[in-house]
């Protein structure tokens, strides 16, 4: 399995988390956060960490192993993303506009400070499915879950493609 599969694979599997009364903590959340090089019991956003969080879990299920070239992300920030792409060798790829060039498996990052991954590619209307972490039923980037969104390619600033 690709390592682009199993991440949106995994993502899947963990809509409907939500962390605890709006604290950006919780159990599940606080796993995500570990993830990161911050404190995962303290509160702070963390729509990167799930990515990081579920990033991890890819390259175990893709048998996918960290080297001297590539390191999994381990940033809280969503827009540092594509700094932490363009330090890995060949297995990312990092496209700014990428209007249409979306697939599922895409790491995405918004243009209001936001990430989530990809679950489709666009519509012909311009519609991509994500699932994203620290979000709610309006979308926004301060939510408390992990949802399935439908946002337009236009609030996408970048996308991050895993090539194994």
């Amino acid at each position: 399995m690709k390592l682009s599969e199993s991440l949106a694979k995994i993502a899947t599997a963990e809509i409907g988390v939500e962390e605890v009364d709006g604290t950006n903590c919780g159990p599940r959340v606080n796993e995500y956060k570990a993830a990161t090089n911050l404190p995962p019991l303290e509160s702070w956003p963390w729509c990167a960490a799930f990515v990081c969080w579920c990033v991890r879990g890819a390259m175990k299920l893709a048998s996918v192993n960290e080297g001297a070239t590539f390191k999994r992300p381990t940033t809280a920030g969503a827009w540092d993303f594509e700094n932490w792409s363009k330090r890995q060798d060949n297995t990312t790829q990092t496209k700014r506009e990428p209007a249409n060039d979306i697939k599922a498996g895409d790491i995405v990052i918004f243009r209001f400070s936001h990430i989530g991954i990809a679950a489709s590619s666009p519509t012909l209307n311009g519609f991509v499915e994500t699932i994203e972490g620290n979000t709610d039923g309006q979308g926004s980037r301060e939510g408390g879950a992990v949802l399935k969104k439908v946002r337009h390619i236009s609030k996408i600033k970048t996308r991050i493609r895993f090539t194994i």
